[in-house]
């Protein structure tokens, strides 16, 4: 295509679907890992639930040539992931990317979002691109998201390991919080809100968690991954967390991850428990939600290939090294 294509970009309906799914098809084949972008039934229902708020690109014909969306993780989810991005590989380089992510951006505001972030691949850096041309900052490095056989028609594609992602925070409102990290990622976290422009009170503190913990877990098994929510710190955490590893330990997953509420004032102590079960930093997330930001901690049973991990300026690759950094002492530790 030589020709810049007329565009109508605007919100997703149900009644879109068919074609959506028909562009999905043209940019993955049938390798896109988010299997309920296949599916017109459970489409339908995350659309009305508002789930997912999408925004399309189509061309003059009406067929759908561009996709991303908002999604929510829960109601309790007030900063959702911006992602689920695809351009039809026949309309690559005219922008529609940039386009229908400025969209996005309106659309995010029209909802009266905090902030929403990101989990950008790293086989190319365009994604990255995108964020940080909306003003968005990187928060961290998040290894082993997917497996190798996720296919990006036209694109730079890795088949001998599993992929990563750069995670971004894009703020759309500014709010004061108090967090509680362990001492040596104080840091990191005071440049990364100076850069972003957050009001952060960074505190540690050696107080432990009271009463139950509260936790969920996800087992994506089109990943080979499990998320776990903790929801309340207790006093029995590791008790609790290692039962549901042992639950997990016959699955043989490639990797876990685990959002830890930094708002509570046991999260320092915590966090730093947890690298004794192999957890260990990949990503600040502000606003996750309603009771504020969470550490994504995670725990690697596969091999990733580093030099893979593709980011698209230095700032990335200042945090790639420190999660690799921190991998590595983390497994010492152990």
């Amino acid at each position: 295509m030589s020709n810049t294509p007329t565009l109508e970009i605007r919100k997703l309906v149900a009644d879109d679907i068919p074609q959506l799914i028909e562009c999905i098809q043209r940019c993955y084949g049938d390798s896109y890992p988010i299997k309920v972008m296949y599916d017109k039934e459970k489409l339908a229902k995350i659309i009305n639930a508002k789930q997912m708020v999408s925004v399309i690109a189509k061309n003059d014909l009406g067929q759908i040539i561009g996709h991303c969306a908002l999604t929510f993780e829960g109601a309790h989810n007030t900063s959702p992931e911006a992602g689920r991005m695809f351009v039809d590989p026949a309309y690559r380089g005219h922008h529609i990317s940039e386009e229908i992510a400025k969209k996005r951006v309106a659309l995010a505001k029209e909802l009266n979002l905090i902030g929403f972030w990101a989990a950008c691949v790293t086989n190319h850096p365009y994604s990255q691109d995108e964020m940080i041309t909306l003003g968005g900052n990187e928060t961290g490095a998040l290894l082993s998201v997917a497996p190798p056989d996720v296919v990006m028609k036209g694109l730079q594609n890795f088949s001998d390991s599993r992929r990563s992602v750069i995670t971004f925070y894009l703020p759309l409102e500014r709010n004061v919080q108090t967090i509680y990290v362990p001492s040596q990622h104080a840091d990191v976290l005071k440049s990364l809100s100076q850069v972003i422009g957050l009001d952060r009170e960074i505190l540690q503190s050696n107080v432990l968690g009271s009463g139950k913990s509260i936790l969920t877990v996800d087992i994506h098994e089109i990943n080979h991954s499990a998320n776990i929510e903790i929801h309340h710190i207790g006093a029995d955490l590791m008790n609790v967390l290692s039962q549901q590893l042992s639950k997990l330990e016959p699955l043989n997953l490639a990797a876990l991850f685990l959002n830890l509420p930094i708002n509570q004032v046991a999260a320092a102590q915590a966090c730093t428990e947890l690298e004794s079960m192999g957890f260990f930093w990949g990503a600040w997330i502000p606003n996750y939600s309603v009771q504020g930001d969470i550490f994504r901690l995670q725990k690697m049973n596969s091999s990733i290939n580093a030099e893979e991990i593709i980011c698209a300026r230095a700032q990335g690759e200042t945090l790639k090294k420190y999660v690799l950094s921190e991998w590595d002492r983390v497994s010492q530790k152990k």
